[in-house]
């Protein structure tokens, strides 16, 4: 295991990919997203930075470990955790929320939502999307409640680079590598860094990656239609033998079938992410 040790306590690993705010994040996004970060962590590395006072609707994807996290918000409800109901079959994705949350000096109600999703099997339960949004229905916030929980100014954090994954997992990269390394996969698979929620309010133009360079998109629409049209064709007709018993066929197909769907269903999503981070010769390599 890597060194993962920050260079300020509250400094955190956020991914380069670049993300579209929105208020509204539906199931597809999330998951979308989580497997796609979670293609990339074995070949892009991340950065150490803040997140601090985000605006409504902002997204984050981060390496971390757990525990609590400082983003300069307080929050007078306490976090909790449950796991997202699942649409068909995938792994589980557990959702950890906070709510009545305000900037401490600048808030006068409490309004502000935090929810942070993450895998808990297969995948690296490590990587965090974290997305802000509003309540509708904001409290007010107590005088004695204003109380800063973080010390300003924020420091300028020097460029470090760390993979989180992969053979080279815990090593640091220089900048100039790490431009190098995001340059190339962005060639290989365009769409890996394409948000298809772009042109949200926070963000005009092309997408903006790592570095600020901008991003060439591709749509991933014909990537989750060819998912969708290969779980279609997963189970084939089962015959059933003049011999057998309808009960015994039932039990057995029954059983079958799901393990059969879910192992397949989780080699397809595999595939298809995975050949939309790093493009047809990566994948070629993979397997």
């Amino acid at each position: 295991m890597g060194d993962f040790r920050p260079p300020h306590p509250e400094a955190l690993l956020l991914s380069p990919v670049d993300i579209a705010p929105t208020l509204h994040l539906n199931f597809d996004v999330v998951t979308t997203n989580l497997y796609r970060q979670s293609a990339l962590t074995s070949n892009v590395p991340y950065r150490w930075g803040f997140i601090d006072k985000p605006k409504e609707g902002e997204i984050f994807v981060i390496f971390h470990r757990g525990g609590p996290l400082t983003d300069g918000l307080m929050f007078l409800e306490q976090e909790h955790s449950f796991l997202v109901p699942k649409q068909g079959q995938g792994p589980d994705i557990e959702c950890y929320e906070a709510k009545q949350g305000f900037i401490p000096g600048q808030d006068s109600q409490a309004f502000r939502i935090r929810r942070r999703y993450h895998f808990i099997r297969p995948h690296n339960p490590n990587v965090w999307l974290v997305h802000y949004s509003r309540s509708p229905t904001p409290v007010p916030v107590a005088m004695h409640l204003h109380q800063q929980i973080r010390q300003y100014p924020l420091p300028n954090l020097p460029a470090l680079n760390t993979f989180i994954g992969g053979n080279r997992m815990g090593e640091m990269a220089h900048e100039e590598e790490a431009r190098q390394i995001i340059a190339a996969v962005q060639a290989r698979a365009p769409e890996a860094f394409y948000n298809p929620q772009r042109g949200g309010p926070h963000h005009s133009g092309p997408p903006i990656g790592y570095g600020g360079m901008p991003q060439d998109i591709s749509s991933q629409t014909a990537i989750l239609r060819e998912l969708e049209r290969k779980k279609r064709m997963i189970a084939p007709p089962v015959r059933r033998d003049e011999e057998d018993s309808p009960d015994e066929d039932a039990a057995v197909s029954v059983r079958t079938l799901a393990l059969s769907r879910y192992k397949r269903n989780h080699e397809l999503m595999e595939e298809v992410f995975h050949r939309a981070a790093f493009g047809e010769f990566m994948c070629g390599i993979i397997r």
